[in-house]
């Protein structure tokens, strides 16, 4: 009875011993200026049957408001098995970027684990650790007074990695502007030379209707077909409309969207006049064939 009183509490002793969770955590530094780095390190050992489950850094990170403090730049992890143990030691090295002032707070963190053998959970709660937090001190102006000093502490750089990774952002930004600008240029540059091709193309067909002296031939009629097909095509061109195959009126109501009162008044007085002399069988002076050929020009602008 006593072999097994003794068995017994040497069990509980063992299972004292090697079954607890130890965990510790530390800064290597107590206060640090901002954007420097500072390690948060945590050493967590424990029993071989139990498993690390969650340990969320985030959540240690951020104040009561759920403001991030600081900035994760780095992470280191090692595990270490234990001789003549049973136990497991797992550390871990957090690289941290404060991003606020004053008297800034880690922790708590919580870390959980799960028995393999059990699926029993055990949570570890690592408590709380300060850091103060500085603003960066520029070296105060030391005036030259001839003597030869060493140029450690007379040249003050501000944190040259995060300079250059606004300077990079700053170059991509520009780069992505040009280029989009680039492409618009180009784009708009294409319209106009288009637009100012079929302005070109449409007066060299006119002039070179008025050279086959339709008037003298007296073929008024085939001098107004041709007239209005030439500005027909070019309003078609310009305003993406089908105007060939738009009567007067249809042409008149369907350019109001585009062109101004003025100019849609004198498109279709211009039509209205070349539809007599095509379809009417009425023959204009000659005075009137010459305005309205003028008017054919006014109106390809």
């Amino acid at each position: 009875m006593k072999y097994i009183k003794f068995l017994l509490l040497i069990s509980l002793v063992v299972t004292e011993l090697f079954g607890k969770i130890k965990s510790q955590c530390f800064l290597d530094k107590k206060s640090v200026n901002i954007a420097d780095i500072v390690k948060y390190n945590v050493i967590l050992e424990f029993p071989s049957e139990f498993t690390l489950k969650d340990m969320d850094i985030y959540t240690a990170i951020i104040d009561t408001a759920g403001v991030q403090c600081f900035v994760l730049m780095n992470k280191q992890q090692k595990k270490i098995k234990k001789f003549f143990s049973n136990k497991t030691i797992e550390k871990y090295i957090f690289h941290l970027m404060p991003i606020q002032l004053g008297n800034q707070k880690i922790g708590p963190l919580e870390v959980s684990f799960v028995n393999t053998t059990t699926n029993e959970i055990k949570i570890v709660k690592l408590p709380e650790i300060s850091l103060e937090v500085k603003p960066v001190e520029k070296p105060k102006n030391r005036k030259f007074d001839g003597e030869i000093v060493d140029i450690k502490g007379q040249i003050w750089i501000y944190k040259w990695y995060l300079w250059f990774i606004l300077l990079l952002i700053f170059i991509i930004c520009g780069i992505i502007f040009y280029l989009k600008n680039k492409k618009i240029r180009t784009q708009t540059a294409s319209v106009l030379q288009q637009e100012l091709d079929a302005k070109e193309l449409a007066l060299k067909r006119l002039q070179e209707l008025w050279l086959k002296d339709y008037i003298s031939k007296m073929l008024i009629k085939e001098f107004y077909l041709e007239l209005t097909e030439i500005v027909k095509e070019y309003i078609s061109y310009k305003y993406k409309i089908n105007a060939l195959e738009l009567t007067t009126e249809e042409l008149f109501h369907t350019l109001k969207k585009f062109v101004d009162k003025k100019y849609n008044l004198k498109l279709k007085s211009f039509l209205d006049n070349a539809d007599l002399a095509k379809f009417a069988k009425y023959i204009p002076e000659v005075a009137q064939i010459k305005q309205d050929f003028d008017t054919a020009k006014e109106l390809i602008i």
